[in-house]
């Protein structure tokens, strides 16, 4: 959509809208396109011959209904072609139905539990503290690579039972095979999608076998322990592509999300000296705030599910065998939903965002993702109540997964 096509109207915007011929506007700042569509165009037939949707309610009635799929193994084999890139984005239970979703998620569910949340909460407190400690001396940092994207990955590899020196190279991995899951991608993303899964599952596959070479936990201590466990016992059945597959999963799902949280929900305290002072001071805001940042931020822009018979959402009609695409980040600044929704309040009541989505497929590092952003975020106003912006800051050109690039921060 152009610059000149926004210029002629939100009516005109809505039309033009492609999601895959994106402008760099979109990149900036999404939330004038999706308002556009859910006033004039709540269903977008994309060029693909998929449905985009935005309007709050008719997200929630697709999550709703059962009988959506979420295997994309045709479509993916077709945009991916065969490899390791391919086999990721068809093993991994975020891409499975029951009942292998059930099989594989039940494995690590016990890692995310509320009790396993805060048997993390000493470690990641002294993560930030180090991180605060260290930035403190230099006045002016690259948020991203000195601050936000150093707390999820130091936080997954303590998950997986890996060292934290190698945060570094599997956030690089996995972030090579998340970027072609957006609607628009060259194939030499694609292939280096398929060289990044075949890195990471050969990193993967050492740590694996020296689990494998252990008596099993009986209360298994990291994800890889319990995966080796499942494999042992037979039950729940578990191969050894979908371990490694399910590991990268937990880290991408773990860490660009969360890093992209911290940055994004810092942006908008900057941008709201009396949001980032409440933040700071009200230890009461702190809760409602990290619901109000997942709303406001919304990392996880897009879903998709499929359709498999004719669905009615209050927009409209469905038919069978129809690729949807899911704008959560829409949803979350729906004013037939929120209140003044673009306006970034911490203390909103009622909150009921989508930021992780619904249903069967619902987040499930939703506790970490809060429990991640609940302590570095109030700890980071508390030592830097004036921090500012020193540049504007440079968006990641990614549809589906909304994060800053770079962005330099005065701390004061």
């Amino acid at each position: 959509m152009s610059s000149a096509t926004m210029a002629r109207g939100p009516e005109a915007a809505a039309n033009g809208f492609d999601l895959f011929n994106l402008p760099d506007a979109y990149y900036r700042d999404p939330v004038p396109f999706y308002k556009a569509l859910r006033d004039h165009e709540p269903l977008h037939w994309n060029s693909d011959g998929s449905v985009l949707l935005s309007r709050y309610d008719d997200i929630k009635t697709i999550w709703r209904d059962l009988t959506g799929k979420v295997n994309r193994a045709e479509a993916y084999a077709k945009k991916f072609g065969e490899g390791p890139l391919l086999e990721h984005h068809t093993s991994t239970m975020l891409f499975r139905d029951p009942p292998d979703h059930d099989r594989l998620r039940d494995i690590v569910n016990p890692f995310f539990t509320q009790a396993s949340m805060e048997r993390l909460r000493v470690g990641l407190r002294e993560i930030v503290a180090e991180l605060l400690a260290e930035v403190e001396e230099k006045r002016e940092i690259e948020f991203v690579s000195e601050f936000s994207s150093r707390i999820p990955i130091q936080v997954i590899c303590d998950i997986f039972g890996v060292p934290r020196s190698d945060g570094p190279i599997i956030r690089d991995l996995g972030a090579q095979v998340l970027l072609p899951l957006n609607p628009a991608v060259s194939q030499e993303v694609i292939a280096a999608g398929h060289e990044a899964t075949r890195k990471f599952k050969e990193y993967l596959l050492v740590h694996i076998n020296e689990w494998r070479r252990r008596p099993v936990e009986d209360v298994p201590s990291n994800i890889i322990s319990a995966l080796v466990a499942a494999e042992k016992r037979g039950s729940p059945p578990i191969s050894e592509d979908e371990m490694a597959h399910m590991c990268i999963l937990v880290l991408n799902g773990g860490h660009e999300t969360t890093t992209n949280l911290i940055g994004l929900s810092t942006l908008a305290l900057m941008n709201h000296p009396e949001e980032l002072a409440l933040m700071a001071d009200d230890p009461g805001a702190v809760g409602p705030g990290i619901e109000e940042c997942l709303r406001y931020a919304t990392p996880l822009q897009l879903q998709g599910r499929r359709t498999t018979r004719e669905v009615q959402v209050p927009s409209g009609t469905i038919p069978p065998d129809t690729e949807v695409i899911i704008a959560q980040v829409s949803a979350n600044r729906d004013e037939r939903m929120f209140a003044d929704p673009d306006t970034f309040r911490l203390k909103r009541a009622p909150n009921p965002h989508l930021a992780f989505g619904a249903g069967i497929h619902v987040c499930l590092g939703r506790p970490l993702a809060r429990l991640e952003a609940g302590e570095a975020l109030p700890a980071l106003a508390r030592r830097f109540p004036n921090m500012q912006l020193a540049a504007e800051p440079v968006f990641n050109r990614n549809a589906r997964f909304r994060g800053i690039q770079q962005m330099r921060v005065r701390l004061y």
